[in-house]
């Protein structure tokens, strides 16, 4: 398990609850998260206590293994796999019914 792979993951994991959410970096301050911390957390530079991670658990309601959901056996995800996941849950969350459907007819096509 290479951890530098799993602190950029796990970034990727926080931006994309981020953006769920509507919120900018700057937003996270009003959890007493430096804007400038919390960018480096989403960019995998730092490693997160487990007091910080059970904090972004309650920010972002959910549980402390949704954190890590990208990890397979190895602990492993290929960057392609994180930004399909990535903007693949962008789409469905935007609720916009004409993307939606082009995504499934695009899934239907290559599955």
């Amino acid at each position: 398990m290479d951890i530098e792979n799993v602190k950029k993951q796990l970034g990727l994991r926080l931006k994309a609850l981020r953006l769920e959410r509507g919120l900018r970096q700057e937003d996270m301050e009003k959890w007493d998260f430096s804007y400038r911390y919390y960018g480096r957390l989403e960019r995998g530079l730092v490693n997160p206590t487990v007091d910080t991670l059970l904090r972004l658990c309650q920010i972002f309601d959910v549980e402390l293994i949704d954190l890590f959901g990208f990890m397979d056996d190895q602990g492993e995800i290929s960057d392609d796999q994180a930004v399909v996941t990535m903007k693949m849950n962008e789409i469905v969350k935007s609720g916009d019914a004409e993307r939606i459907r082009k995504l499934r007819v695009f899934l239907e096509e290559i599955l």
